[in-house]
């Protein structure tokens, strides 16, 4: 229960830390409209077609990735962390993959995955969409680099502040009780190793997005989600389980879908518009004026 409570204390205070940041980069339109309005609707409302832009909705995205359902993913991230170290999962699994040196090979190319996928994606849709002029494609290209970056500033918050080593085998021989080991601070554990992963974070950051965005796509589905388990499976199990805890790789995945779906879906909506059920919205009062019985009923394109 007290690792539960210190996760759930550090993982607050960074969502609230990266909201009021990005909330100061956040450009504002000089229409009041969208001031008004909840983003994308204020977009939507302003014009049929909005640009899409990189840094679209941008301090909203950030917000919107911690408050309503994704508070869920965030906090089974931290109690599934909690309840993997407090069985010993992190250490069987670490031990098992330690002992059986013929997945590393298997594992190894999650190293790159990880790294580069969003590069490649993101770099590769827009590049794509600017030679065809293909405002979609735009649309996805964005939602990858914009869900990378928010994901790339969470997570590395987190390893800051919780200082986890990884499974340094090399160095450390009661492994278990490494397992256990969290160094809360700041930098007392560095950015690279620790809790979550990065590596299976940033690859379900672009899977998240892009099948947020194209929601109607079941092949990207089954190979994105398909490329997710394989990161989990990778970083548990590369470098003789050296590399991260499963552990690593559950919290990063449930995170970073949170920040994923979220940025996807917006910049599907801005790319879409509204639907069909929001472009005609009644609403009911009271009829004023010389004869003010009644009621009067609006109707709003």
């Amino acid at each position: 229960m007290r690792k539960i409570c210190l996760f759930a204390l550090f993982t607050v205070f960074v969502a609230l830390f990266l909201s009021a940041v990005s909330m100061t980069a956040q450009t504002l339109p000089s229409n009041t409209l969208h001031n008004l309005l909840p983003s994308p609707a204020a977009a939507v409302a302003e014009n049929n077609a909005p640009d899409l832009n990189l840094f679209g909705n941008f301090g909203n995205n950030v917000l919107d990735s911690f408050r309503g359902n994704n508070v869920y993913f965030h906090l089974t991230a931290v109690a599934a962390t909690a309840i993997i170290v407090d069985q010993g999962v992190d250490y069987d699994v670490e031990h098992y993959f330690n002992e059986h040196t013929e997945y590393g090979s298997w594992a190894r190319p999650v190293v790159f995955t990880g790294e580069y996928l969003p590069f490649i994606a993101g770099g590769s849709l827009f590049a794509y969409a600017k030679i065809r002029n293909d405002r979609e494609v735009l649309g996805a290209s964005f939602a990858v680099m914009q869900a990378s970056l928010i994901e790339f500033v969470y997570n590395s918050a987190l390893k800051a502040v919780t200082g986890r080593p990884n499974p340094d085998w090399r160095h450390v021989s009661d492994m278990d009780s490494l397992s256990k080991t969290f160094r809360f601070g700041f930098l007392r554990g560095g950015v690279f190793w620790g809790w979550p992963s990065g590596h299976t974070a940033a690859t379900m950051a672009v899977v998240s997005a892009l099948t947020s965005y194209y929601p109607d796509k079941t092949w990207l589905k089954v190979v994105g989600f398909g490329l997710v388990g394989y990161t989990m499976f990778g970083v548990s199990a590369n470098n003789r389980g050296g590399m991260h805890w499963l552990s690593d790789a559950v919290a990063g995945a449930l995170m970073s879908y949170a920040v994923g779906s979220t940025v996807g879906k917006y910049y599907r909506n801005i790319y879409s518009g509204p639907s069909q059920s929001s472009l005609l919205q009644p609403s009911v009062s009271p009829a004023t004026g010389i004869n003010p019985a009644g009621i009067t009923l609006t109707f709003l394109f």
